[in-house]
């Protein structure tokens, strides 16, 4: 009897310790388990922004510059596909649309009229608006597989820069004040401007790009990026509206100051609309 329950007692050490053994990993399994996944894979989605204004606003912090501000009006958008591990697709996406309304006083001239001492004042406005987009498509292809990697591809790209000056008086033109007084000076010809054309432009590019990534925690890297690109840019016309007088009446008048043009260019375009510089840095979220 005591021979069986040492017999049985030796069974069961036995079997513990193989159980115990199955479910404590190896070493080589246990790097592989406990080892950071830092890098997205096929099959993942990243999305990011710029983060230039970040990094200038840091930066301004440690050279003691007066009015230092974040500037975060220009939001820049990027967006990736991982078709495989070591290549991906990037689509970025830039933004500046603005409005600036100026406001400036003037001689109110109908009560100047009736009383030369009068201090009565109109207001005449101003309104500029800015419209500038950006989008880029690249094929990005990755060397190196640590937590520091470069990156090299191309991109075609393209854009629309417009912006738009729109006039308002508060002393009325008419028979009776053929040039009433205003805060914004009269043309040459002796009109009153409505509204200006300041630029209208749409470009299409090819280029290259290379750049870096660092991964900070798993998924999540700030990144850099340069490119150099040939450009086709088409501006359009710029023009004018103003009001004069012909005879009694008051009218509208449209001139042309230019009729546009295409030029051909190579240049580093940054994905901050409407700026030129070498290098644009981001950071991105990859799930």
């Amino acid at each position: 009897m005591k021979t069986k329950i040492l017999f049985l007692l030796c069974v069961m050490v036995v079997l513990g310790s193989v159980t115990v053994q199955a479910q404590t990993p190896t070493e080589g399994e246990k790097s592989v388990k406990t080892k950071p996944d830092f890098l997205p894979e096929a099959g993942n989605f990243g999305i990011g922004a710029d983060a230039s204004p970040l990094f200038n606003y840091i930066g301004n912090m440690f050279n003691n510059t007066v009015g230092n501000t974040l500037n975060l009006t220009n939001p820049v958008i990027y967006g990736k596909y991982f078709l495989t591990d070591m290549n991906a697709i990037r689509v970025v996406v830039g933004l500046n649309n603005s409005t600036t309304k100026e406001m400036k006083y003037a001689r109110d001239d109908a009560a100047w009229f009736a009383d030369p001492l009068s201090n009565k004042e109109v207001v005449d406005s101003k309104r500029t608006n800015i419209n500038d987009y950006l989008a880029s498509v690249a094929m990005q292809y990755f060397v190196g597989k640590s937590k520091l990697r470069g990156f090299y591809g191309y991109q075609i790209l393209g854009g629309k820069a417009s912006s738009k000056s729109m006039y308002k008086y508060g002393n009325p033109m008419s028979s009776l004040n053929p040039t009433p007084s205003a805060a914004y000076p009269y043309t040459p010809s002796g009109s009153r401007l409505l509204e200006t054309i300041n630029y209208s432009n749409l470009y299409v590019g090819l280029g290259g790009i290379a750049g870096f990534e660092y991964y900070i925690v798993p998924r999540l890297c700030v990144g850099g990026e340069a490119s150099i690109n040939f450009l086709y840019t088409r501006s359009k016309q710029i023009y004018t509206k103003s009001e004069e007088m012909n005879g009694t009446n008051v009218a509208n008048v449209e001139k042309a100051i230019s009729p546009g043009g295409n030029q051909f260019s190579v240049e580093t375009v940054s994905f901050s609309p409407g700026h030129i510089q070498n290098l644009g840095f981001y950071v991105m979220f990859h799930f």
